[in-house]
């Protein structure tokens, strides 16, 4: 039974496509063919992976440590909420650079970063074994082992509500960087939050991307504190997408299921 964080989230998310849809996103940046299709099965595989993991983590859990089941379940709830939230917030931000660094992590990653677009729909594509190499469900499961399994609740809307807000469509805070005023605040806000304009930033290519720098999830004071933090004031990058165009033309199955299908040959006419 879905938990009011998978609630919320799964609302939100399902708004802002319609949002998008009404707003005329789609008609203006036209999309790769099947593209729609990857990022539709990533999002439906991803509550199958996160049951299994977190799952898979309790249990070890118990097996591990049997004699620490709810050992911080009175603990005070916003030190429990620090417990579960800062470990994963701060190990996504190095596995998610050491992945753009690391020809071998990041195939693992690179669906992420293979669509032509900047749109709400993409913020759950993934391969399925970015989840399970991403150290956030794993934590979760312990965590709730540990019996802090309303902090993991919270902690995980958190991360899904800011996840979808970061990766809209909508470039509504381009218009706050065009005043010094708008640019200090923003300039404040970003020391600390991961925000659009930064997120967008480090999807994008060519002129105003950032694909080797703004690495954080939730808080963007990791980047500011380990010198990966790159300010562009919102703007629009160039274009999205990946170095390797032949990956981006891949099959939904290849995107989300590497390694299990090897990449497709390039038909003549793509060649």
């Amino acid at each position: 039974m879905p938990t009011y964080d998978e609630i919320i989230v799964t609302v939100l998310f399902f708004s802002m496509l319609l949002w998008e849809y009404l707003s005329g996103i789609y008609q203006q940046n036209k999309r790769i063919k099947g593209e729609w299709l990857v990022d539709a099965i990533s999002f439906l595989q991803l509550p199958i992976v996160k049951t299994i993991v977190v799952f898979m983590a309790f249990n070890l859990g118990a097996l591990l440590l049997p004699n620490m089941k709810n050992i911080f379940q009175d603990l005070l709830f916003w030190f429990g909420f620090l417990i579960v939230f800062i470990p994963d917030d701060f190990s996504h931000y190095w596995i998610h650079r050491y992945s753009h660094k690391s020809q071998f992590s990041w195939p693992f990653h690179r669906s992420h970063h293979t669509p032509t677009v900047y749109q709400t729909s993409i913020a759950f594509r993934e391969n399925w074994l970015w989840f399970w190499i991403m150290p956030g469900f794993w934590w979760a499961g312990l965590m709730v082992y540990f019996g802090l399994i309303e902090q993991v609740i919270l902690s995980t809307a958190i991360i899904g509500v800011h996840n979808v807000w970061i990766h809209t469509g909508f470039n509504w805070d381009k218009n706050i960087y065009t005043n010094c005023v708008g640019r200090k605040i923003m300039r404040a806000i970003e020391y600390i939050i991961n925000t659009p304009g930064l997120h967008r930033g480090h999807h994008g290519m060519g002129k105003n991307g950032v694909p080797f720098g703004n690495y954080a999830q939730t808080l963007f004071i990791w980047d500011v504190m380990f010198g990966t933090a790159v300010f562009k004031n919102g703007a629009i990058p160039e274009y999205y997408g990946i170095a390797e165009k032949d990956i981006m033309h891949q099959p939904w199955y290849y995107q989300l299921w590497w390694p299990i299908f090897n990449k497709k040959n390039k038909s003549k006419n793509q060649q």
